[in-house]
């Protein structure tokens, strides 16, 4: 699958954007046995929500709200686990719950079918989702998106940890303060929870029903989840195409936050992106 990059790489606008600077209205409502914390921006017509990853919260997508909520009315939660919506360990839902926990959540705060990005672990839980509760969903973005297997064994669990753990292989350094600050507030018994449940969850079967339109995203350098299992995807899910970022990591949305809105956006105005 060939690179392809919108911009020559460089020194954008959107990498020194500071959470505590954005014009944001922050909410809580509780949807069953969790509390769910999320911000809201933006005044466009339609809805779009954004999923972050494990061990992450809302604070990821930053360098991203700008650009996006100029057009689009942003619904951006931390997930179940993690961030302001944080649980003991021990009550952590697995995948498809939290799918189902956030389905609702998006109802009830969008009250329309949304536009859903997913980073990671949120894009393993979108890909649940947008095949379970289609008719909550427009257009779907997997970014670098968890869910397809890895061996189980005890050695490969240990060896996935410590690749996941921050600040190992995470892209822009400047940025690891808030990867390191989410990962210690969650607590290290509830990332390995989570960690669990990503491994044991296998979302091939939910690909091929998936019917929206989709576009994957990935790192190029990701040595967390490889590029190949974004050709995976690609395969599997049957209107999506493929956009690999140059120079960008696990978290392409925060090492090439210029490159990665211009793709999301023109993809949700309708266009082509990627391959």
């Amino acid at each position: 699958m060939p690179f392809r990059t919108l911009v020559p790489p460089r020194s954008l606008p959107g990498r020194h954007v500071r959470w505590r600077d954005l014009d944001l209205r922050t909410h809580q409502a509780d949807f069953g046995a969790y509390r769910i914390h999320w911000a809201e921006t933006g005044a466009g017509d339609d809805a779009l929500v954004l999923l972050h990853g494990l061990s992450g919260s809302s604070r990821w997508w930053a360098r991203n709200i700008p650009a996006l909520a100029a057009r689009y009315r942003l619904y951006i939660p931390d997930v179940v686990g993690f961030g302001r919506s944080r649980v003991p360990a021990y009550t952590l839902p697995d995948v498809p719950a939290v799918a189902s926990v956030l389905a609702e959540w998006m109802r009830g705060a969008a009250g329309e079918p949304v536009h859903l990005v997913g980073h990671s672990m949120g894009g393993q839980i979108a890909i649940h989702v947008a095949a379970r509760f289609g008719e909550s969903v427009r257009r779907l973005a997997l970014v670098d998106a968890a869910g397809l297997p890895r061996p189980l064994t005890a050695r490969h669990v240990m060896r996935f940890a410590y690749e996941v753990a921050p600040p190992r292989r995470w892209g822009d350094p400047t940025f690891l303060p808030v990867m390191l600050g989410d990962a210690l507030s969650a607590g290290p018994w509830t990332v390995l929870r989570a960690l669990r449940h990503i491994l044991q969850d296998d979302v091939r079967p939910l690909l091929g029903e998936i019917a929206h339109p989709t576009l994957i995203v990935w790192g190029e350098h990701d040595t967390i989840i490889p590029p190949d299992h974004g050709v995976q995807m690609r395969q599997a899910i049957r209107d999506s195409r493929l956009l690999v970022l140059r120079d960008a990591y696990h978290v392409p949305m925060v090492d090439q936050p210029h490159d990665f809105n211009q793709a999301l956006l023109a993809f949700l105005a309708g266009e082509e992106v990627g391959e």
